[in-house]
């Protein structure tokens, strides 16, 4: 199972700062629980703000991927909050359109949701990340 689709598994879950389960998930835990579904272990960096913490983030991601120079299915997608990264999806095709797309626990959304790259996201897009363990 890849992480994107280990990641649609968790469609619909509820948005939940430093949530960990079906009950809830923030950004960070959908990434943490769709890689450990498809066989990756990565350490969560909880607990954290709700708010970007200068490059804690992108640091974090660093430790565990390689930036990649375009996304494919299953990647870590960073994004901007402000100056700095502060949320992160999976990248995905969407299953309707075919169109990059992102997973992601999105608290404006109040639920995990797969949307197109476009946009306002499209924008915010600070870069891609491929996980090496």
């Amino acid at each position: 199972m890849t992480i994107d689709e280990a990641a649609r598994a968790y469609l619909g879950v509820p948005w939940r700062h430093l949530g960990r389960s079906t009950t809830g998930l923030d950004c960070i835990g959908l990434v943490l629980l769709a890689a450990r579904d498809a066989g990756h272990a990565l350490p969560d960096p909880a607990p954290y703000a709700r708010e970007p913490q200068g490059t804690r983030l992108l640091d974090g991601i660093l430790a565990h991927a390689v930036r990649v120079a375009s996304a494919e299915p299953g990647d870590v997608l960073l994004f901007r909050m402000g100056l700095y990264g502060g949320h992160v999806g999976i990248a995905s095709t969407h299953p309707a359109w075919r169109v990059p797309a992102c997973i992601h626990a999105f608290a404006p959304h109040c639920r995990v949701v797969e949307q197109p790259m476009e946009g306002e996201l499209a924008a915010a897009l600070i870069g891609a990340f491929r996980l090496t363990e």
